[in-house]
């Protein structure tokens, strides 16, 4: 077992080279002794620091997570991504893992690939959280879907760049559909595996807004064909993920179901604060009245 301070250290020589190779530099505690891992203590959590220009980034470890936080300026910190960081059972395994995420967040975010004046994707949910049991959310899966399919990249974008936030439904029903649909019609049996790898995952351990983004926005395509749903049968792993994207299906083929599949044509405007009966359970609760 590890103390935290041992753990951050750790991550951080396990880290360096890309902290470095994206322009970052280590700030060091003031006072620190000559050799002493560069490491903050505050208030029962421990973080790392680096920075570049303006941008400050922080390593925080607190509790059972750690997160990165970052500012730009005099400004406040806000968190841009969580991942599991139980010190009971970490282990060398679990920092080397650790280390890649942050790497790959770091180069995702922060790289020198990306502009200033661009906007950061939102934070996503990574395994080792969900594990810690958060549960993967909308922007997650647009993420997945678009690393699959990487000519969605630029729409994923552009999404949030558009409109100030991730609009899931404008990204699946205007762009990231056809590719999916496109992967289920022509039977490729590596590309399905890869496709519903995601989706498998997904579902499982998604939100409810994820799990009708999969089967009613994306899924809903198939419209009922028998041919593409036995195709989806054969690599869903979940009996609940089958069992809904037949019955949502079936439902879609009804008149009252064409109605609402119109609705997904013209999705509305986003509204964050607004709690709302999902499309999904809606779609099955008419379905069980016709």
């Amino acid at each position: 077992m590890f103390e935290r301070k041992e753990a951050l250290a750790l991550i951080l020589k396990g880290c360096l080279a890309t902290f470095e190779e994206n322009g970052f530099k280590v700030s060091v505690p003031e006072g620190a002794p000559k050799g002493e891992p560069p490491v903050f203590e505050e208030d029962g959590s421990a973080y790392i620091e680096i920075k570049k220009n303006d941008l400050t980034v922080r390593l925080v470890s607190s509790g059972v997570t750690l997160d990165i936080t970052e500012k730009s300026g005099d400004g406040e910190f806000a968190k841009s991504a969580t991942n599991l960081m139980e010190m009971e059972t970490l282990d060398e395994r679990e920092i080397k893992s650790l280390c890649n995420e942050i790497n790959d967040t770091v180069v995702s975010f922060y790289g020198k690939k990306s502009k200033k004046s661009a906007k950061k994707a939102p934070p996503t949910v990574s395994k080792s959280a969900v594990k810690s049991g958060m549960s993967y959310d909308p922007n997650t899966l647009a993420s997945r879907i678009a690393g699959l399919y990487p000519e969605l990249k630029a729409e994923y974008t552009r999404n949030f760049e558009t409109y100030d936030d991730f609009l899931a439904e404008d990204f699946f029903v205007n762009h990231a559909n056809a590719y999916i649909m496109e992967t289920i019609r022509s039977g490729d049996n590596q590309k399905m595996k890869k496709l519903f790898k995601v989706l498998n995952e997904l579902y499982e351990n998604g939100t409810t807004d994820v799990q009708n983004l999969i089967v009613v926005t994306a899924l809903g395509e198939i419209k009922n064909d028998a041919e593409l749903l036995e195709r989806c049968r054969k690599e869903i792993t979940d009996d609940d993920f089958y069992e809904t994207l037949a019955a949502v299906n079936k439902y879609l083929a009804t008149p009252g179901g064409r109605r609402a599949a119109k609705k997904l044509e013209n999705p509305p405007k986003y509204k964050p604060k607004k709690k709302k009966k999902g499309i999904m359970a809606s779609m099955l609760q008419q379905g069980q009245t016709q």
